[in-house]
């Protein structure tokens, strides 16, 4: 039996599995930018621990997480999972990876994240081969729910947003101007709070002012990663994430603005990793 993990900053899915049909278990988004091993520990042992299998019989522990391109980063999460898994081994690797697995398998092509964070990478078929990188919540993250909430708050907080949208965003969050400010600048995990304003984009979707935001996301994100790929209109751009999900139309839009072909759009790249770890024992 192998367990494979796709953790993202807002929650993490573990896929136990072996030949037949696994058991999936969620819980708590795990980044270590922003915990500790022992605060990953600790989380695991009351969320994870209990409700998971036998770890005798874990043969291999595949996580892709969020902050995990760097192997100080990959070592903090190795540190907090090895308690866990005594006998089993692991290897830590980033989302984006993960991606490129689900989606490609063994075939190229461009990969792209579009959750609460976003990222993307060519993927030659074996390894990522080019990453433009994201540059994170405060420099980059075009494309993901973290840099639309960003957009409705800096609107909302600048009196930018019509009147109507300024109503009902006042009945979808009760943050004002010091708890924003708080909640950005000062307390933990700042784009999982950013990115819990993105469902209030995907709810007035159809209104036109938040449309053009939506579009505006995504063109950034074509413009400044994704094009600049040799390769975008050659190979087919795949996306992950709920993100990209909820708002694929205008996501199309753009891409095809561009003439980019953008053929698959999922939210969950557990079945994708199951297919490629059962055939691909790495």
């Amino acid at each position: 039996m192998i367990a494979i993990v796709d953790s993202g900053s807002t929650k993490t899915n573990w896929l136990f599995t072996g030949e037949k049909e696994g058991i999936q278990i969620r819980t708590l988004g795990i980044n270590p930018y922003y915990q500790t091993a022992d605060d990953i520990t600790e989380h695991l042992l009351k969320e994870l621990v209990p409700n998971m299998p036998d770890v005798r019989q874990m043969d291999a522990v595949y996580f892709y997480g969020a902050g995990c391109e760097l192997p100080a980063q990959q070592a903090i999460v190795q540190k907090a999972i090895q308690p866990i898994f005594p006998q089993s081994k692991i290897q830590v690797d980033n989302d984006l990876i993960a991606a490129a697995r689900s989606l490609f398998g063994k075939e190229k092509g461009i990969a792209c994240i579009s959750g609460t964070g976003s990222n993307t990478c060519y993927y030659n078929g074996e390894k990522i081969e080019r990453n433009i990188n994201s540059l994170g919540l405060y420099m980059g993250d075009e494309g993901s729910g973290g840099y639309l909430g960003k957009m409705l708050i800096r609107d909302y907080l600048r009196e930018v947003m019509p009147k109507e949208m300024r109503e009902r965003f006042e009945v979808f969050t009760p943050d004002r101007r010091a708890d924003i400010m708080d909640k950005i600048y000062r307390k933990p995990f700042p784009n999982r709070y950013l990115a819990s304003l993105a469902p209030f984009a995907i709810l007035h979707q159809t209104n036109d002012y938040i449309q053009q935001l939506i579009l505006e996301n995504f063109r950034l994100l074509f413009e400044r990663c994704i094009c600049q790929y040799t390769q975008h209109t050659k190979v087919p751009v795949r996306f992950i994430g709920s993100v990209a999900l909820h708002l694929q139309p205008y996501l199309q839009e753009v891409a095809q603005s561009k003439g980019v072909q953008v053929d698959v759009i999922t939210n969950d790249p557990l079945p994708g990793l199951q297919e490629y770890h059962l055939n691909h024992r790495i």
